[in-house]
């Protein structure tokens, strides 16, 4: 019975709360693991978006990183500051010659039920359900797109035989400020669809 309480209580932890470096993560469960990639479990959470549209990956990314700083820094309806937290999630799309580039913060946990409406219409602020990603980690500087296609291409190979992985898209996700040189933490997500779902497709 001590077993599965302290079993059951650790999990939770792991639910409910996430801290990386001293800033507020998003939380997760690890649910596989496996040599070069993990299959993580996420609660419902809510992201604040915007997108900029630019072949330049830097300058795209600077944009929209600015926009949304803005965001938690006091330019919506209440004028309030929310606390930064990780990650930052990014998701580049193709367009002709150019490529837009979606990125998002994670609101606090305090804010997540009722954020302030932003005051730039180029922002967003969404609410997604429970999701589930195969997770690859990385470290080092990655302002390249090339970096983060290089290294997705190596999950989608680790995870080629799941078919209820989707892998036609995937989302950069960083941990660490530009500033920050040392024990980067960069990730690729894939989501991973429920065995139901995907036999619905």
């Amino acid at each position: 019975m001590w077993k599965l309480t302290t079993i059951i209580a650790l999990t939770l932890t792991l639910v409910e709360g996430c801290v990386y470096k001293d800033n507020e993560c998003a939380p997760y469960t690890v649910i596989e693991s496996h040599a070069d990639y993990e299959v993580r479990s996420y609660p419902a959470l809510t992201w604040v978006t915007t997108t900029e549209e630019n072949r330049l990956a830097r300058i795209a990314k600077y944009k929209a990183f600015m926009r949304l700083f803005g965001y938690i820094s006091g330019k919506n309806e209440r004028d309030q500051i929310i606390n930064m937290t990780v990650p930052v999630r990014m998701k580049a799309t193709p367009n002709g010659e150019n490529i837009i580039h979606e990125m998002s913060f994670l609101l606090p946990s305090a804010q997540a039920d009722s954020p302030p409406a932003p005051n730039d219409k180029e922002i967003t602020v969404h609410k997604e359900g429970p999701r589930m990603f195969a997770v690859r980690k990385f470290s080092g500087y990655a302002w390249q797109q090339a970096t983060w296609d290089s290294e997705a291409e190596k999950l989608k190979t680790s995870v080629l035989n799941d078919d209820t992985i989707d892998k036609s898209v995937f989302f950069q996700v960083g941990y660490d400020a530009p500033f920050e040189v040392f024990d980067r933490r960069n990730e690729i997500w894939m989501e991973k669809r429920a065995q139901e779902e995907q036999n619905e497709v």
